[in-house]
C-alpha cells in the first residue's frame, strides 16, 4: 500500500499533531508500507527529500509559534506525487494541505481519509469576535471538508460526538492516538534528574506540579496559577514546561498574583528533553477543556505521574479517581486531589504503578494497527463503489 499523509503542520514544529502523525508513519513504515509525507516547507521554497514533500510557505504565527501556511508551490511538486500513485491518502489538517489532498486525490482516484485533530471552537477567539458566528463558521468548515472523505479518524469519543453534533454522517472510527511508549517509561538515571532541578532552582525537599505543552490561552493555564496560588503548599513549585503565544502574559499573572518565586517557565524545550521533564514532577496538571485526545496526558502517566485535570470528556475512561489520578470542576477537588497526591510516599508510588498501567493501553503499534484496517476497510469499500 502507498499512503500519502498530508498536513499543514510537521517538523520541526513540536505539538500533538506533529507527534501522532510521527508516531504513525513510523509505524506504517514497520509494518511494510510506503508512505510520503506532504507538508509546509520553512520557507517560500520547497523542497524534496526522504519522502517528505515541503510546500513553500508563509508564516502564520498568529494562530500557534511556528505555524506556517503552505501557498507557494510548484505544480511539479504534486505532479511528482500524482505519478507516485498512492493508493489513499490521509489527511491530517483541513486547510492548505487539504486543498492539495483533494487535487492528488482526483488525479488519481483514490479515497480520503481524514483525522480531526482540533476542535476549533475553542480557537475561534484567534478569528471571530463573536462566538456564535465563529462556531458557525467551524461547523460550515467541517461539514465541507469532511464531505470529501470516505471516512473520518476522531482521537476520542468526544471529537466523534461533536461531529455528529454538527451533522457529519460520515463513517467515524474513534482510534486514540498511541505513543512510543518506551520513550517516556525509561527512567532516566537521578543524577540527570536532580542536575535538571538544580538547574531549574528546584530544591531536593519540593514537591513539583507539572504542566507540558503549548502556552496558549486556550490551555486555560491561568485557572492553573489561580488554584496554585490558593492551595497551602508552601513546598510546591508550578512548573510550566513549554512556549507560545500567552507565556508573558502568564509570567505578569503570576507577578501579580506574588507567586512568581514559586512558578517556573521553562519556554520551548527540545523535544528529546521532554521524556526527562517529566520525570522531575510529582503531579501532572491539566486546566484544558479544548483537548480532543491529550496526547500530555498520556506521556505524563507512561512517565508515572499522576494526573489532576478538570473533568473533560477526552478523559473518559483514562482517569479514574483517586486511582491514577483525579479529575475536578473546582478548587476545592482540586486542593484534595493535590493535598492527597503530594503526601504518603507508598500511596504516591502505587498511584504511579496504576499510572503507567493505564498508559500502557495506549501503545504507538496499537494504534498503527488499527489505523491500517480503517484504510483497509475504506479501500474495499472504494473499490466495490469504483466496479
Amino acid at each position: 500500500m502507498k499512503i500519502l499523509i498530508t498536513t499543514d503542520c510537521y517538523t520541526p514544529m513540536i505539538n500533538g499533531v506533529v507527534t501522532s502523525i510521527r508516531n504513525l508513519e513510523t509505524q506504517l513504515r514497520r509494518r511494510g508500507y510506503e508512505v510520503k509525507i506532504l507538508c509546509p516547507s520553512q520557507y517560500l521554497h520547497g523542497e524534496s527529500r526522504d519522502n517528505i514533500v515541503r510546500i513553500g510557505s508563509i508564516g502564520a504565527g498568529k494562530f500557534c509559534n511556528g505555524a506556517r501556511a503552505a501557498v507557494c508551490f510548484r505544480k511539479s511538486s504534486l505532479q511528482k506525487l500524482i505519478d507516485w500513485k498512492p493508493d489513499i491518502i490521509h489527511a491530517q489538517s483541513e486547510f492548505f494541505s487539504f486543498a492539495m489532498a483533494k487535487r492528488i486525490a482526483a488525479a488519481v482516484n483514490c479515497p480520503i481519509v481524514h483525522t480531526y485533530h482540533t476542535i476549533y471552537e475553542d480557537y475561534t477567539h484567534y478569528f471571530s469576535p463573536s462566538i456564535a458566528l465563529g462556531r458557525k463558521a467551524v461547523v460550515t468548515m467541517t461539514r465541507h471538508v469532511l464531505q470529501y472523505a470516505e471516512a473520518v479518524i476522531a482521537p476520542s469519543r468526544k471529537v466523534e460526538t461533536l461531529l455528529r453534533s454538527y451533522g457529519v454522517q460520515k463513517p467515524i472510527a474513534v482510534i486514540p492516538t498511541g505513543l512510543d511508549l518506551q520513550r517516556f517509561e525509561t527512567r532516566f538515571p537521578q543524577l540527570q534528574v536532580d542536575t535538571l532541578k538544580r538547574s531549574l532552582e528546584i530544591s531536593p525537599e519540593q514537591k513539583v506540579l507539572l504542566t507540558v505543552g503549548r502556552v496558549a490561552k486556550e490551555k486555560n493555564l491561568a485557572e492553573l496559577l489561580d488554584y496554585f496560588g490558593r492551595l497551602s503548599l508552601p513546598d510546591a513549585v508550578l512548573c510550566i514546561v513549554g512556549g507560545g503565544t500567552y507565556l508573558e502574559t502568564l509570567r505578569q499573572l503570576a507577578a501579580e498574583k506574588g507567586i512568581a518565586d514559586r512558578v517556573i517557565f521553562t519556554d520551548a524545550v527540545s523535544p528529546d528533553k521532554i521524556p526527562l521533564y517529566y520525570q522531575i514532577g510529582d503531579v501532572f496538571l491539566s486546566a484544558s477543556q479544548s483537548e480532543t485526545q491529550g496526547l500530555t496526558y498520556l506521556e505524563a502517566l507512561a512517565s508515572g505521574l499522576p494526573l489532576v485535570c478538570r473533568k473533560d470528556a477526552c478523559l473518559d475512561g483514562i482517569v479514574t479517581d483517586g486511582w491514577n489520578g483525579g479529575l475536578y470542576t473546582s478548587f476545592e477537588p482540586f486542593q484534595k486531589w493535590i493535598t492527597a497526591f503530594c503526601g504518603d510516599a507508598a500511596e504516591t508510588q502505587q498511584l504511579s504503578r496504576h499510572a503507567v498501567q493505564t498508559a500502557e493501553r495506549f501503545s504507538a503499534a496499537g494504534f498503527a494497527e488499527k489505523v491500517e484496517f480503517c484504510y483497509q476497510e475504506v479501500l474495499k469499500n472504494w473499490k466495490m463503489q469504483s466496479a
